[in-house]
């Protein structure tokens, strides 16, 4: 297993020094073709060897169920993104928006956050996943400002300010957890997240009290919950479409991933009722602060982004219920949403690139340009939006069955109007979009075979994940809401 770990991590270093030496387009896409492959292939690896080991645990690193299905997040966006990314970044410099050097550079950078992400999932200290996290920060920081006009400055510039509040607060939230680690004779492990945990009876349940504060805040913020998502709308509009994608379904999942890890040793200390409250309050009004801008929206990237809101409100839900059913629901609709959401956003991608606008009011006619993008998109504007038979309506129903089952069905009943509400704004945007009649001079486009591979692999998970969870992935999901719960 180290020595995959060692390849996890040197694999996209390489692609992205080796993306740089590159100057032509047919080079670079060789080049990060066969890195992303070669990644995709080592982690999952990673992630049967750990289905046979159950835990693999070193000084630095720590790998077990729940790092499985983050990882299988990573692996499989990381490469449909790769894929999408070949035709979409050529077609950008054909278009005159991005240089051949420009181009380069994305391969780079995009490599550069690869690592970042993975890093966060392979330490197994708490204060190496803040680093790794800081890392994924910088690193996507330079992809929101890729194109380098007025609007993606502005935007990573927010992004950057917002979440480094967040990531400061995370870290002293995490020198709390450390102060009361150490005052119980922990300190020679200091932040080791199997030592935490072992140790977690000594610690001082008042001070972890108010480092989980920090620590829900601080990677709340990372994460896109509310009121510290504001960054993350203009984010993930700005970016380049691939990049859209992988923010949106493997960043935010990362984040998701830290603070879970400080969870697990918060309710071994202070019991599970403390921080359920604090996540379902969070969590509840993520989802709230979602409605009026999905119900108001003018841009399809920023429609989309809102929509990440929401779920990730949803998923904190299902973790605040902390009932076995919610949890395994929220691990299930991390995995989800990551699928749908980086589908749509390729989606959203060809289509704003062809139409040359972001506008919704000025998109008519998709279904006549690219029938089957335009078909994909509005199947997986079903999907997100938790209708059956799609993947997510499996567990969106699973987490307000949990919501029910816990006696708290008024918050229940709450989410269910608040997600029609929802349904009925995106689908609104969605079959504007894709009938009525083209703009004049839009004729019949055709999609390159990677793109087109990326969202149809996206789209196929979401339809046969509503209907069929392969008994591999159901019981890497129990293990891992095992682990959640304390196990």
């Amino acid at each position: 297993m180290h020595e995959l770990i060692l390849l996890a991590l040197a694999l996209p270093l390489v692609t992205g020094v080796l993306s740089l030496l590159q100057t032509r387009p047919a080079a670079l896409r060789t080049v990060n073709l066969l890195g992303s492959t070669a990644v995709t292939g080592v982690l999952f690896t990673m992630i049967y060897r750990i289905t046979q080991e159950n835990v693999y645990s070193t000084e630095f690193f720590y790998l077990d169920h729940l790092s499985a299905v983050m990882l299988f997040v990573v692996a499989l966006l990381t490469f449909t993104a790769t894929l999408f990314s070949l035709p979409y970044m050529e077609k950008e410099v054909r278009h005159g928006s991005i240089s051949e050097v420009m181009l380069s550079r994305y391969y780079a950078l995009f490599n550069l956050f690869t690592f970042a992400m993975i890093s966060v999932l392979l330490v197994g200290n708490l204060g190496l996943m803040w680093v790794a996290v800081e890392g994924t920060t910088l690193a996507s920081a330079l992809l929101v400002a890729f194109y380098f006009n007025r609007d993606a400055l502005e935007a990573a510039w927010k992004y950057v300010m917002i979440c480094t509040v967040g990531i400061c607060l995370a870290l002293f939230g995490t020198m709390i957890l450390y102060y009361a680690q150490a005052t119980a004779g922990g300190a020679s492990h200091a932040l080791n997240w199997q030592a935490l945990r072992a140790s977690a009876a000594l610690l001082d349940p008042a001070v972890v009290k108010i480092a989980f504060i920090f620590i829900l805040i601080g990677y709340g913020t990372k994460a896109g919950l509310a009121p510290m998502h504001t960054w993350l709308p203009d984010a993930h509009s700005q970016a380049p479409s691939p990049i859209s994608g992988l923010l949106s379904g493997a960043l935010l999942s990362c984040a998701l991933y830290v603070l879970v890890r400080n969870v697990i040793i918060v309710q071994a200390v202070i019991g599970a009722e403390y921080p359920q409250y604090l996540l379902l309050g969070v969590g509840g009004l993520s989802v709230v602060i979602a409605i009026p801008f999905v119900l108001a929206q003018h841009d399809v990237k920023r429609l989309l982004a809102y929509s990440s809101v929401e779920h990730m409100g949803i998923i904190t839900l299902g973790l605040g219920v902390g009932t076995p059913l919610a949890i395994y629901a929220a691990l299930l609709h991390i995995v989800n949403h990551a699928v749908a959401k980086s589908a749509l956003f390729y989606m959203a991608g060809m289509i704003t690139q062809e139409y040359k606008t972001k506008n919704i009011r000025q998109i008519r006619g998709v279904i006549s340009v690219m029938p089957l993008v335009a078909t994909m998109f509005i199947i997986s504007i079903l999907a997100i939006t938790g209708s059956p038979p799609f993947n997510i309506f499996i567990s969106e129903f699973m987490i307000i069955m949990a919501l029910f089952a816990s006696h708290k069905g008024i918050l229940g009943g709450v989410i269910l109007l608040l997600l029609a509400a929802i349904f009925a704004g995106m689908m609104r945007y969605s079959l504007k979009m894709g009938f009525g009649i083209a703009p004049d001079g839009m004729g019949r486009i055709a999609v390159a075979a990677p793109a087109m591979t990326a969202m149809g692999v996206s789209a196929v998970i979401l339809i046969v994940g509503g209907i069929y969870l392969p008994p591999l992935a159901n019981s890497v999901l129990q293990q891992a809401a095992k682990i959640v719960l304390g196990g």
